[in-house]
Parts: structure tokens; C-alpha cells; sequence
């Protein structure tokens, strides 16, 4: 019974060491991903709201591509208090990123806005710290 525990033990491990180093290589993280929270909140999110009129965040796409180059892209719908007119937004932007050391910490270089900013990637999400603040989460 012991070694059946201790051989067991050591798949487990060897199980999720292998997941979690394959799935923050680069060719892993790869591909397209949905807006599924903005702020720790699920969509559609309000992101900001004054005597003019309120602004949400509806959806989000961020494709991650094999060259380390990134699009993202956000529609926002835009309220006007007077009137109650509504209007959507999209907001696109795009840059460079890269892994920072081993892990699946990465760099954003926005090329658009020209700012970086951080983000992680680990199992099927990935996560983008902004510079506002705000935390981004996308996944598959």
C-alpha cells in the first residue's frame, strides 16, 4: 500500500509540473482570447458614470501571436444622461510582448497608447494588470 501511495504521489507531481510548465510556453499562450471580467467584475461592467453619462465595458478580444506581437481590441456602450441616447465604442490597440524571466509573468508594450504593462498567462487565461488599475481577465 505504501508504494502504491508513494508511486502515486509522484505522478500527481510529475502530472502537474508537466501542465504547469507547458502551459506557460510561449506556444501555448498563443491564440485568441475572450473579455470575461474587467475590474473583478463579469460583463457587461460600468466603468464610469457622471452627470454626463455612463460608460460600460460589453465584450473584448486580446489575440496573442506567435511573432510576441498582441491586438486587443473592447467595445464600450456609452449612455448620455440627457436624452438617453446610446452609443457603442470600440477601442482597439495593439504592441509587443514577451515572458519576464521563466514563469508566466509577461510584459505588454502597448504601441499604440506607448505604455507598458503586465499581465500573466496559466491555464487557458490570461491576466493583464493596467495601468489605471484595473485587472483584465481573457481566456479561451
Amino acid at each position: 500500500m505504501r508504494r502504491f501511495a508513494a508511486l502515486l504521489a509522484v505522478v500527481l507531481v510529475a502530472a502537474c509540473t508537466n501542465e504547469i510548465d507547458t502551459s506557460t510556453r510561449a506556444s501555448s499562450v498563443v491564440g485568441s482570447y475572450q473579455l470575461r471580467s474587467y475590474g473583478g467584475r463579469t460583463l457587461p461592467v460600468l466603468v464610469t458614470s457622471d452627470e454626463n453619462g455612463t460608460t460600460e465595458v460589453l465584450s473584448g478580444k486580446l489575440v496573442l501571436a506567435s511573432d510576441k506581437s498582441w491586438t486587443e481590441s473592447r467595445v464600450y456602450r456609452y449612455t448620455y444622461t440627457q436624452g438617453g441616447t446610446v452609443q457603442q465604442i470600440e477601442f482597439s490597440s495593439s504592441g509587443s510582448w514577451t515572458f519576464l524571466r521563466d514563469g508566466a509573468d509577461m510584459q505588454f508594450n502597448d504601441k499604440v497608447l506607448g505604455y507598458q504593462f503586465t499581465g500573466t498567462a496559466a491555464g487557458g487565461s490570461v491576466t493583464l494588470n493596467l495601468n489605471d488599475g484595473a485587472t483584465v481577465i481573457y481566456s479561451h
